[in-house]
């Protein structure tokens, strides 16, 4: 008698091996099925397209970069350099306020006669120390610190552009010329070197602190600590310090600050913290304003838009003071908990800055320059991953802050007296900070899903 036949038992799977369900689960968490990465090879198929020829991109660099390049060469350098500029902020409030300073008289003189409803004109609305710092080239030739000031905004600029590829890892020509382009093409450049203001000085302090954020180094909350200090528009981003329990970076920006402010000027310190700042924080419907307390202040009081009626309306306070506390609120609800890997610290950092112009009470079209922080960030990420939305959503932000507000401005100066064309219009710049925010927060929950998937593929030990 002959014992039926034993089947063999099939294997079981491997410690640490993974079903086809978790298996799946992963393969869309790393974009197999649309957040643009390509997955594991063999299980999906793509077509080709035009752009992943490296040639074919080398090519359309140089025909987009040579031309780029001209255009600012000629208005951020040769231009003013050669045939002058004026440089109107630095000269008409920086400069006054410093000679003020030397005479030891006060800096904030016009906005007790004249008003600071709008930072914008001769009036000083900052803090003391950027007044303080300037006061040694009071007697010097004028042309002298034009060249001065312009050189310095250009090297401002190029110092921001070495920190982020520094702080994003970038060591690929392509992507690094990519970034270049983008950031020196920014319309918001070219009128800050116009006017001669701080904020690209600001925007390089920022790429030190971005550096120093992805690094976990304690040495980027100087940075940041000596900007607010400057010029409090990046506040918010102490929110962010303060989250992710970096005491020590926190430490070092309250002490870079704080030690600016009393070192710089501090008798005027408290006329500025209790009369100018509650003032200019009250927010204005003037069409210079991208933030959307200047659309709900135009919608509310429609005299603000060509600065007929100036200041905001306490209701428009109250509403603005509530969108800022919902848009921090759902920022830090994407946030989450801190992130631990080097994309997800970039991505918090862009975040938070790009939120930045939602929260303030007013962001002039200058003070959008210091965008360029979560646009480089978003960009270099967008092209990484091949997510195509989070890119749509930046260009579409970058054009409308661009070329968009650079077309209403044209039509103002040249008497077009369409106020609802205008009008709508005057809303571009508002709407691009909120795409280059939707696409920060876009680009953080793929990379937490990214990276949870990841985690989960890999085989436990």
């Amino acid at each position: 008698m002959t014992a039926a036949p034993v089947e063999p038992k099939a294997p079981s799977p491997p410690r640490g091996a993974i079903g086809k369900r978790a298996l799946s689960r992963v393969l869309t968490a790393l974009g197999a099925q649309g957040s643009g990465e390509r997955g594991v090879a063999g299980t999906t198929t793509s077509r080709l397209s035009a752009l992943d020829n490296r040639v074919f991109r080398s090519v359309l660099l140089v025909l987009a970069g040579a031309p780029i390049a001209a255009v600012y060469l000629w208005q951020a350098l040769i231009q003013p350099l050669a045939f002058g500029a004026y440089l109107g902020d630095f000269q008409e409030s920086y400069m006054r306020a410093a000679r003020r300073l030397a005479q030891s008289r006060d800096p904030y003189d016009l906005c007790r006669t004249m008003g600071c409803m709008e930072p914008t004109g001769p009036q000083y609305v900052m803090p003391p120390p950027l007044a303080w710092l300037l006061q040694p080239l009071i007697s010097v030739d004028s042309h002298v610190i034009t060249v001065g000031a312009i050189l310095l905004l250009n090297a401002s600029l190029f110092f921001f552009i070495f920190c982020a590829l520094r702080a994003l890892k970038v060591d690929e020509w392509q992507l690094t010329v990519l970034l270049i382009l983008v950031a020196i093409s920014f319309e918001p450049v070219i009128g800050n070197i116009d006017e001669g203001q701080v904020n690209l000085l600001l925007l390089a302090l920022s790429g030190i602190w971005l550096w120093g954020w992805v690094g976990a180094r304690w040495w980027g909350g100087l940075a940041m600590g000596a900007a607010v200090a400057v010029k409090m528009i990046q506040a918010p981003v102490g929110l962010l310090i303060l989250w992710a329990r970096r005491w020590s970076m926190l430490a070092a920006a309250i002490v870079a600050g704080l030690g600016l402010w009393l070192l710089a000027a501090p008798q005027y310190l408290s006329e500025y913290l209790f009369s100018v700042l509650p003032t200019i924080s009250a927010g204005t419907g003037l069409y210079e304003n991208h933030s959307p307390g200047g659309t709900i202040t135009r919608l509310l009081q429609p005299d603000t838009f060509l600065g007929m009626t100036r200041g905001s309306p306490p209701a428009a306070r109250v509403i603005t003071a509530v969108i800022a506390v919902a848009a921090v609120a759902i920022t830090f609800l994407v946030l989450r908990s801190p992130a631990t890997a080097h994309a997800g610290r970039s991505l918090e950092a862009a975040a938070v800055v790009a939120v930045t112009p939602i929260v303030t009470s007013y962001s002039w079209g200058t003070h959008l320059v210091l965008l360029l922080l979560p646009i480089l960030v978003l960009v270099a990420w967008g092209v990484r991953r091949r997510d195509w939305t989070v890119l749509a959503l930046v260009a579409a932000g970058y054009l409308l802050l661009g070329p968009g507000h650079n077309r209403m401005q044209a039509l103002l100066v040249s008497g077009y007296s369409d106020l609802f064309v205008l009008r709508l219009m005057a809303e571009l710049g508002v709407i691009g900070v909120l795409a280059i925010w939707t696409a920060s927060l876009l680009a953080l929950r793929r990379e937490r899903a990214i990276a949870v998937g990841e985690s989960s593929f890999r085989p436990s030990e």
